[in-house]
């Protein structure tokens, strides 16, 4: 059995698809440390273990999490160098048989210990990482030359891995691309696996909340999506207009507290949470809103939010965007309706048929089934050791 070196660039506090893919790999045998980037430098522990996943976070100095000006994406940048170096300088006196990179910023590390010692490399790519340089101004010219380059100096190093790993694909010949396509058509003949990020299922399904109740919970990224949210609700046409649960954190905290301090809604505002309290969080609404701006193009190039599999899994539907592959997904597994980002009425007539008539859910596939492709790969290239 291998030892393994995980790379991801947040403190992994929580980052659940990385912890799974670690524990599953160590009930296979495997030795996995996760090598995790503290930004905010505001994670109690530097040094975890979670269920024999050892985590070790660095710090380099105060690194902000989203790129809001060309400021804080300089200081992104550096913080970003000082990780890779720092990892790479531990990794090459404690040298992995496997480093498994997560997402395009922590790429690099492994292409600089494959060269130096031959480790086996895996690049596990949850997004397209380019997308985000967008993100705050999807308009914006240099942000899409900066995009761009992203995306070129990603296919180059695409070409190094031993092993793609990537969390969607294509269901069938008619539905929409996934990741796996994206990959073949920049980088051909790669060997590309897919892992979708599903929650392990339960038995038994909590009751809905007595108030009907359209929740958010993961990262707090753009918040257009929450703006577009808050005044379909405003313009609920029954006296009584549902509660809204929004929980999570990230580089738009700010922008939607400050939404939420003007509006008049009954609004729930849980912050920061563990991977642990996701089930509590879900029990508490009906439906899981999950219709992100498209702009910057992720969601449309095969982008697979874990919230709507999480939703499933509790028995709750989700509202998802129309015209990709998760809305394909939702409409062939009956996990929620797909509607346009764009369109208000559509939302407010999917939030109504769905207090009317609540959705029977059942999450059919989970990660169970998911994690055989990883560990099979896992066996494969240490047999081509």
């Amino acid at each position: 059995m291998a030892k393994v070196a995980m790379i991801v660039s947040n403190p992994c506090n929580p980052d659940p698809r990385v912890e799974k893919e670690a524990k599953s790999l160590i009930s296979e045998g495997h030795e996995v440390t996760i090598h995790a980037f503290d930004r905010a430098e505001n994670v109690d522990e530097t040094q975890s273990n979670i269920a024999g996943v050892k985590i070790q976070r660095y710090r380099v100095g105060f690194t902000p999490m989203g790129a809001g000006s060309i400021f804080s994406g300089i200081k992104i940048l550096i913080g970003l160098r000082k990780f890779r170096q720092k990892v790479l300088q531990f990794l090459v006196k404690n040298p992995p048989e496997i480093i498994h990179c997560h997402d395009a910023d922590t790429i690099a590390i492994g292409i600089k210990l494959k060269e130096k010692q031959g480790t086996k490399l895996i690049f596990d790519m949850h997004d397209l990482a380019h997308t985000w340089a967008r993100m705050d101004n999807p308009n914006s010219i240099i942000r899409k030359l900066i995009s761009k380059k992203m995306e070129k100096n990603v296919v180059k190093h695409i070409r190094k891995c031993d092993l793609i790993v990537v969390s969607s694909g294509s269901i069938s010949e008619k539905s929409n691309l996934g990741f796996r396509e994206w990959i073949i058509n920049h980088v051909p003949n790669q060997d590309v696996i897919v892992v979708e990020n599903r929650p392990i299922s339960i038995s038994k399904i909590p009751p809905l909340p007595k108030k009907f109740t359209i929740g958010y919970a993961g990262i707090i990224r753009e918040i257009s999506m929450f703006e577009n949210l808050f005044q379909t609700i405003e313009n609920w046409p029954e006296e009584e207009k549902p509660r809204i649960l929004i929980a999570g954190h990230g580089a738009a905290d700010a922008k939607l507290d400050e939404l939420i301090n003007h509006s008049d809604l009954d609004i729930i505002r849980k912050h920061k949470f563990q991977s642990s309290e996701i089930d509590g969080i879900i029990t508490e609404i009906s439906v899981m809103f999950a219709v992100y701006p498209t702009t910057r193009g992720n969601i449309l190039d095969g982008a697979l939010p874990t919230k709507m599999f999480d939703a499933a899994k509790l028995g709750r539907p989700s509202i998802v965007n129309s015209g990709c592959l998760m809305s394909d997904i939702a409409e062939e597994e009956n996990l929620g309706i797909s509607i346009d980002q764009n369109d208000s009425s559509a939302l407010m007539n999917a939030l109504m048929e769905l207090k009317q008539q609540p959705m029977n859910v059942e999450l059919e596939r989970d990660w169970t089934n998911e994690v055989k492709q990883l560990i099979n790969a896992y066996s494969i290239l240490e047999n081509h050791s």
